[in-house]
């Protein structure tokens, strides 16, 4: 953001001061930007949407589970998987999704 370096050992609340945007407003956009960018994967077949659905063999490894995309899909969408997969295929039923996400309206 505004080519700040990494090198520069700028904070984030620098950054985004400079840039003129709050540490929400941020988040808010990355999760909007993430839901419509899977509601366009699961319209399309693609090599990304099979890796997306795609399970792995074997055993799962010791410790808490990972956090998984489609599971924080699930979680910034409110809704159970299959609502999801579901819905996303409606582009325009997935675009209100998308668009209320964050102002407190529950997905219909």
């Amino acid at each position: 953001m505004q080519r700040i370096s990494w090198k520069e050992k700028v904070t984030n609340k620098k950054v985004l001061e400079k840039v003129g945007l709050q540490r929400p407003e941020l988040l808010l956009t990355i999760q909007r930007r993430k839901m419509k960018y899977y509601g366009h994967l699961r319209r399309h077949d693609s090599i990304q949407k099979r890796s997306l659905e795609g399970k792995i063999d074997g055993r799962r490894g010791r410790g808490r589970r990972r956090q998984t995309w489609l599971r924080n899909i699930q979680e910034t969408s409110q809704m159970k998987m299959c609502e999801v997969c579901e819905t996303a295929l409606d582009r325009r039923r997935w675009r209100t999704v998308t668009a209320h996400l964050g102002d407190g309206m529950a997905p219909s």
